[in-house]
């Protein structure tokens, strides 16, 4: 008796090995094409109805056989990706985002830092009149009238180097790290000065 519950376990377990890995193999195939629905959010919700209904048939399936451990996992698997995962919110490109603000350039923006001090990964949108400071999720940090800006700066800090914009009552700072720090912070401040209408006083 003793051997055959043995027995039982040891084959119980190898199924359950076995359907870890086949769904283990699945999940890595069909990933790709799971992100790529998810952009597509009425798709995304049918599918995922499809998903839940196919876990539970597994899942009751499983249980109703009693020994069928690859069937549950792969049931309660599914059940919980289909439930868990929500459309990916939608993507907005750099260039979609540039038109939408009317930004006419596009450069690095280093980290821009906050009032409170935090550094946020920024890209610098520069338009007619305006200057934003957009997050990595392109959030809008920052908004500057060009006609506000009372100087620009390049400088050395640290082991990094600082692109600064001063304005008539704030002052905003770009930190540039890395081996082309100097490059980008650079490029941000002949970007901005290119910009900026005649009637400014010169900046240095």
């Amino acid at each position: 008796m003793k051997d055959s519950t043995a027995s039982l376990w040891r084959t119980s377990a190898a199924q359950l090995r076995r359907g870890a890995l086949w769904t283990l193999f699945a999940l890595v195939l069909i990933v790709p094409k799971v992100k790529r629905l998810r952009r597509h959010r009425r798709e995304w919700n049918f599918a995922r109805i499809i998903a839940v209904c196919a876990g539970a048939a597994m899942l009751g399936l499983g249980i109703a056989r009693g020994q069928a451990p690859t069937l549950l996992v792969a049931g309660a698997m599914i059940l919980s990706l289909a439930l868990l995962l929500n459309p990916a919110p939608p993507e907005i490109s750099v260039d979609a985002r540039a038109r939408e603000l009317g930004a006419l350039i596009v450069v690095d923006g280093g980290r821009y830092i906050d009032t409170e001090g935090s550094r946020h990964r920024a890209k610098l949108f520069i338009g007619s009149d305006r200057l934003w400071a957009l997050d990595a999720a392109l959030y809008v940090l920052l908004e500057v009238r060009l006609q506000q800006i009372r100087a620009v700066f390049v400088e050395q800090a640290g082991a990094g180097w600082s692109f600064r914009v001063d304005c008539q009552q704030t002052k905003s700072e770009f930190i540039y790290e890395g081996c082309f720090a100097e490059h980008l912070a650079r490029v941000a401040d002949a970007t901005v000065r290119s910009r900026l209408h005649r009637e400014l006083s010169v900046l240095r």
